[in-house]
């Protein structure tokens, strides 16, 4: 299998509705709505207008509790000799300008939050919101109708970006199609599923380069995963050793899946997926069934020896060996991702990208395959987001997060609802 990103994959069904939501997920969800930071490009709808590299979204010019402030934004990019009226012109050319963005629904609108929301430990979610850091989200496949003219030719290909200059901090996400699609004609083939995925994906990988940012009470001075005391730029020596180690050890597994049958066991289930296709229930139908089972089995015990995870619940689902080298290829793909906006003349300036984006990218392989898989895979790197990033941001915000999980009973009725409900079309 090609080592390549997976975004179209998760490890669960991301709520989109408040009774699927923890209390504490749906207050942080409401809050990052109510803050008016959210800016949403829905296809041909968007919730906010840009004056200059300057954004303001609906609710900043219409609510009334946060137009105060909006007001002080505004004043800024009037001459002080046009006074008030340059300021009252200015504001009425804003909420024109609002008119013809069409506007995003607020069911919509809550609905990227939660996702967000779901994206990101509390803690950075936390952080992001008493920051008044923008969060930018687009139904394309690149973040350019996020973005100021002139940043297209740097930035407008990325599928997501946290941006950090004077101005402060930004985040921005594509969804590559509408993630909450309902109905029969679909814009784009990823519409629904595969771009909920993408946007929690995406998300997770930037809201982790946004919790990667070193803060102090001057401000930002930097990366955890950056050694603070080089002049130059460097990574840092913990977050070198983790990746390093990380490497070795995807080898290491490489080698003991290969030993455990994973390649017989893929041949096996290739077969059967082309007969299930064309001959269902025929005899080689039945005859590489009844061999897939013995290959699983046999690697599922020689697996348990070497304490390697086997069993992944992936949406969509996949079979068992497939999810398996799917595992590897993409865990191994994301501890030195390529792309050319990563390379540098310096390499170790272009080792110091690489360890950055390695280490932004460990939420978002646990969206896909769970904490233990990653753990599993990166025992280095993990630990190092999760033991030393995430504590930051707690001391940054002033209080820890302990793992708010949903009730047993809270779970049962969300597996009602959701088997009682008509599907929704964005569902896997």
């Amino acid at each position: 299998m090609p080592h390549e990103n997976l975004y179209h994959l998760l490890s669960f069904l991301p709520a989109t509705e408040a009774w699927e939501m923890t209390s504490f997920a749906e207050a942080q969800a409401q809050r990052l709505m109510a803050s008016g930071k959210l800016r949403v490009n829905a296809e041909h709808e968007r919730n906010f207008v840009r004056h200059g590299e300057m954004t303001f979204s609906a609710r900043e010019l219409t609510d009334p509790l946060l137009q105060a402030t909006t007001r002080e934004r505004v004043a800024r990019h009037v001459a002080p000799a046009d006074g008030p009226d340059g300021i009252h012109h200015l504001w009425d050319h804003l909420r024109g300008e609002l008119k013809k963005a069409r506007g995003v629904s607020a069911e919509k609108e809550i609905r990227v939050a939660r996702v967000l929301v779901q994206s990101a430990h509390p803690a950075v979610i936390e952080l992001l919101l008493r920051s008044g850091t923008e969060v930018f989200v687009s139904y394309s496949y690149n973040v350019a109708d996020l973005m100021a003219v002139h940043e297209w030719e740097t930035n407008g290909s990325s599928s997501g970006l946290q941006a950090t200059d004077g101005a402060g901090t930004a985040v921005f996400v594509s969804a590559g199609g509408d993630p909450f699609f309902e109905g029969e004609q679909k814009t784009y083939t990823t519409d629904g599923f595969p771009a909920l995925a993408r946007m929690v994906v995406i998300a997770g990988q930037e809201l982790g380069h946004f919790a990667d940012l070193r803060r102090t009470a001057g401000g930002i001075i930097g990366r955890h995963s950056t050694d603070i005391n080089h002049s130059y730029y460097r990574a840092a020596p913990t977050a070198r050793a983790a990746r390093e180690s990380d490497q070795q050890n995807l080898v290491r597994m490489s080698s003991l899946y290969a030993a455990s049958g994973l390649p017989w066991l893929l041949r096996m289930e290739k077969n059967v997926d082309f007969y299930h296709r064309r001959l269902r229930y025929s005899p080689p139908w039945m005859i590489y069934q009844a061999l897939r089972f013995v290959a699983w089995s046999r690697f599922i015990l020689a697996s348990r020896k070497h304490a390697l995870p086997t069993r992944f619940h992936t949406l969509p689902a996949m079979r068992g060996g497939t999810a398996v080298a799917a595992y590897l290829a993409d865990m191994t793909f994301n501890l030195a991702p390529e792309h050319d906006v990563y390379r540098n003349p310096d390499p170790l300036v272009e080792e110091a990208i690489s360890i950055i984006e390695a280490v932004a990218r460990v939420p978002q392989q646990v969206h896909k395959w769970g904490h233990l898989g990653v753990k599993a895979a990166w025992p280095g790197l993990y630990p190092f987001y999760y033991a030393r990033i995430i504590p930051a941001c707690e001391a940054a915000v002033g209080r820890t997060f302990a793992t708010e999980e949903i009730s047993i009973l809270q779970s049962l009725i969300i597996k009602l609802r959701r088997r009682l409900r008509p599907r929704p079309g964005y569902y896997p």
